[in-house]
């Protein structure tokens, strides 16, 4: 019964067989191909007749006017397919054949069928037909990707099966026969199932690795082969033979359930309570007729090999006692060599224990396919001798021969227009010292060429994506189909090239999108901006960001190259435009204002240089100590570095908070790069995380000596001084200025400022003194002096403010009953002036708060009348003061919020 099963199997296969590894060609079979291809270039159309000119979109549009003898050959790429529900039939002679690419390990040239919107989401769905061939297809699917039911003479060979979810990956069921499953791989999958029903049934050349189910379950399925597989480190058996399943046959397979080189970075699937404890099962209603013989069964360490008729054996050495079966059956943990790649598990390997159990000692008579998994044919090791009856030359065990072939194809001068030449580079090593031929396939519907040349040129005269195979064989049957390579013949043209571009913002930051198209394909490009700087190539996104220093025109340049040296070059005007925010933060002589307006912080500036003022915006929420702005401040101060920082600080609650933002060109930060304009996150000077903590603190004021930042508090009459820097991010700990210097109680008012190295604060006392202290960090020391007491000054003083300009000049600005007052300590000179009266001199009184700030050698002084900010401004070198002039300049929805308090810092 076993002999003639084999025959009837075998040559059920043989006609599918014949064409396997490179798809049909329009010469050969003009009239009797179908094609499916959805690239760009195809210009596809499911309502067309399937042509090479204009193929069919999808599989199903194919599937449904096939006929008898025709091959569906379908292009790579993916198809997203619920299910293909075929439901025509071929004859013996003149199967329906669907086609897709060689199996290859990257999988490239195979065009994968992809579930689609529909819930089942299957690749192939055969029910009542015969004669049918799916042959060369990746399958994804949510559930079953092929599914056969009451069909006859199906074969289904060279695919490559992944899918979610489900109970078998290829599942025969009904009243089948003669379904062959070949040379297929099946990676963490389910498996093959065949159900009750099903008779005639060949299992072979498959690699079932890590399957989360018995990788083959057959049950009350009589006459069933499963041959020459691979079966690794499955759950449950490798291969159940349940029910009633007589004649089964079971040889020349390869299994382990576990090889800890292999699995301690990828186990299977299942835990140990559902490993199964046999691999190869053999029920009692099954066994008349069955043979279970020269396979290669390494099991779990704990479980045994076989269960036949109930029984367990853990060697095959026990069940030939017991049964007769497995006579030629070991035990080795094949080691699968370095040239393995997942999914496939090539014995490419020098292992003497691996080479002697599976190297040419399978069952000849065995029924199978009579290749291996890619195609080779039984190929004599001369390092081996056969073990089987016959001698040498017979197939090994498992998926795959040991041929000692391996090949790689190249492809030169592509892409380009057409008409396109080519050449096709093929290199083989045989370590078997066979004569090599080479049969090169140019996708183009062109015959193939057989050459003993590994070396072929072809011309293109249609555009597209071709794709170009070569099968490299020897005169001893290896075979072997190295990854495909693709040739793209474009339509004639030049070298093209365009930049577009568009501004981001409002400070001159760009987005530049260069493209290039050239048909010798290649094509890359540059752009210069003219800088000093080398030209810059595009990001992944294929877009480069540029930010222009300040408004204006400028000129960029784009260059392109190709693959063969054409170049073309384009200049762009680029108009750069910059709001007013961005205006005012431009180089120059530069202040910025910090205010309150009701409960909002409020930030603007001025570019003096350019004569720019920016409106009125909202300051930053952001923060871990303040999650919102801080509400309604007792005290603002704001001071610049060196390092061109604005750092801004707010009495709240009895807290000093601080925020700073970034006035300098593009920097680095630990944050990355860090723009012109950007606010950090606001945190706290005072409590452990900072200075430390200090009750009581009412007001704030701040100075700035290069990139470290003094910031002087005022704390239940006294005054305390602490210093960071904002790269740090750290704090010194408060230092009480009062006692160092012998202040007395009291203060009421602070303003702070810096010549040189040198700290200057200026306190009004409880006596309304005008007092100043300066702490020289050259020498470390304090001194003070009562600048009331020595130059007499204005009466009624209820607020300070504090400037500095070159030549170590501190000013002191005090409003006296809403009149601005100013003196200066010239530090270089060695005296203060007398006290001058800016209100009188710039035309405004009735102030209810004053801020001052430097920039150049002028003071800018700042102060608000009845909710509106004014600016008057001290020329020290023309030796004159401006008339007052609103600086209140509505924020973006036209809004003038009534300010309350005021802080100011200069930069440039």
């Amino acid at each position: 019964m076993r002999l003639r099963q084999s025959l009837v199997l075998t040559a059920a296969v043989a006609t599918a067989v014949a064409a396997v590894g490179l798809p049909a060609t329009a010469s050969a079979a003009a009239a009797t191909t179908l094609y499916v291809d959805k690239s760009e270039s195809a210009h596809c159309s499911d309502g067309g007749s399937g042509t090479l000119a204009q193929p069919f979109c999808s599989v199903g549009a194919a599937a449904a006017v096939v006929q008898p003898g025709q091959t569906v050959l379908i292009a790579p790429g993916s198809y997203f397919e619920d299910e293909v529900h075929l439901t025509r039939s071929g004859t013996p002679d003149q199967p329906i054949t669907f086609l897709g690419g060689p199996i290859t390990k990257d999988a490239t040239a195979m065009p994968v069928l992809q579930p689609g919107a529909g819930p089942e989401g299957g690749s192939f769905v055969l029910s009542h037909v015969h004669d049918v061939v799916i042959r060369g297809l990746r399958h994804y699917a949510k559930t079953n990707p092929v599914v056969i039911t009451d069909s006859s003479r199906i074969t289904v060979d060279q695919n490559w099966f992944q899918s979610s979810h489900g109970t078998a990956d290829v599942r025969i069921s009904g009243a089948s026969d003669h379904v062959t499953v070949s040379r297929s791989v099946f990676p963490d999958t389910y498996g093959v199932a065949v159900d009750p029903g099903v008779h005639d049934t060949l299992i072979t050349a498959n690699d079932l690795s890590r399957t989360r189910t018995a990788a083959v379950t057959v049950k009350d399925a009589p006459g069933t082969a499963v041959t020459d597989n691979t079966i690794l480190y499955s759950c449950l058996e490798s291969v159940l033979i349940d029910g009633a399943s007589p004649g089964a046959v079971v040889e020349n397979n390869v299994i382990s359930a576990d090889h800890p080189a292999a699995t301690k970075n990828y186990p299977s699937w299942c835990d140990a309570a559902h490993r199964g404890e046999a691999e190869i099962s053999v029920s009692a209603a099954s066994t008349a007729g069955s043979t279970v013989d020269y396979n290669t069964v390494h099991p779990w360490a704990d479980a045994v090999g076989y269960r036949w008729a109930g029984t367990a054996h853990r060697t095959a050495a026990a069940l030939k006692a017991a049964t007769g079966q497995g006579a030629h059956d070991t035990d080795v943990d094949v080691a699968f060599g370095e040239g393995s790649a997942w999914p496939f598990h090539t014995l490419d390997t020098a292992d003497p224990a691996t080479l002697a159990a599976v190297v040419d000692s399978a069952d000849p008579a065995a029924p199978g396919t009579g290749t291996d998994l890619y195609g080779s044919k039984a190929v004599d090791d001369p390092a081996v001798a056969g073990t089987a009856p016959g001698g040498g030359g017979v197939r090994d065990r498992g998926a795959y021969e040991h041929t000692g072939l391996q090949g790689w194809l190249d492809l030169t001068d592509t892409p380009g227009p057409v008409p396109l030449t080519v050449k096709a580079v093929a290199q083989a090593h045989d370590s078997f010292g066979s004569p090599i031929s080479y049969t090169f396939d140019f996708g183009d519907g062109t015959a193939p060429v057989v050459s003993t040349s590994p070396e072929v040129s072809h011309t293109y005269t249609t555009t597209g994506v071709h794709r170009v195979l070569v099968v490299i064989s020897t005169a001893a049957g290896a075979r072997v189909t190295p990854e495909p390579r693709f040739a793209v013949a474009n339509a004639p043209g030049q070298l093209t090239a365009d930049l577009t571009a568009r501004q981001l913002d409002g400070g001159g930051l760009f987005e530049f999108a260069p493209t290039a198209e050239s048909p010798w394909g290649g094509a890359s490009t540059t752009v210069d901006f003219h800088d000093g700087n080398p030209p810059r190539t595009p990001q992944s996104n294929g877009t480069i960001t540029y930010r222009f220093p300040q408004p204006g025109t400028y000129t960029v340049t784009m260059t392109a190259h190709d693959r063969v040296g054409h170049v073309v070059t384009t200049d762009k005007q680029v108009v750069v435009r910059y709001d007013t925010d961005h205006m005012a933060l431009l180089p120059g002589e530069r202040v910025q204002l910090v205010t309150r307006a009701g409960d909002t912080l409020m930030n603007t500036g001025a570019n003096y240089t350019l004569g720019q003022w920016d409106t009125f915006d909202a300051m930053p929420l952001n923060g871990p100590s303040a999650p919102q702005a801080p509400a309604r401040p007792s005290s603002l101060a704001t001071t610049t570095t060196g390092d061109e920082y604005l750092r801004t600080f707010a009495v709240v609650d009895g807290r000093i908070l601080s925020v700073d933002r970034n006035l300098g060109t593009t920097r680095s930060g630990g944050m990355g790069y860090v723009d012109r304009g950007f606010w950090f996150d606001w945190a706290e000077v005072t409590g452990a995380a900072g200075a430390g903590d200090l009750p009581g603190v009412t007001r704030v004021a701040a100075a700035s000596i290069g990139n470290r930042t003094h910031v002087v508090a005022l704390a239940n009459g006294r005054v305390y001084e602490a210093s960071g820097s904002h790269d740090s991010g750290t704090w010194s700990k408060w230092g009480d200025i009062t006692a160092a210097v012998g202040l007395p109680g009291g203060v009421t008012s602070i303003a702070a400022g810096t010549t040189g190295n040198s700290l200057h604060v200026a306190t009004l006392g409880a006596d309304k003194h005008v007092r100043v202290a300066d702490g020289n960090y050259d020498r470390g020391t304090w001194s003070a002096g009562d600048v009331t007491a020595a130059y007499g000054g204005p009466t009624g003083i209820t607020q300070l403010a504090g400037a500095t300009t070159p030549g170590s000049r501190f000013h002191v600005v005090v409003l006296a009953n809403g009149v601005a007052y100013e003196t200066t300590g010239d530090y270089a000179a060695g005296y203060w002036t007398g006290w001058g009266n800016i209100s009188a001199a710039s035309g405004l009184t009735g102030f209810s708060d004053v801020a001052a700030a430097s920039t150049g050698n002028s003071l800018r002084l700042y102060g608000v009348y009845l909710g509106r900010v004014y600016n008057a401004n001290g020329d020290y070198t023309r030796g004159q003061w401006s008339s007052w002039a609103e600086v209140t300049v509505p924020d973006a929805a036209g809004n003038t919020p009534p300010v309350g308090a005021i802080a100011a810092a200069g930069i440039g």
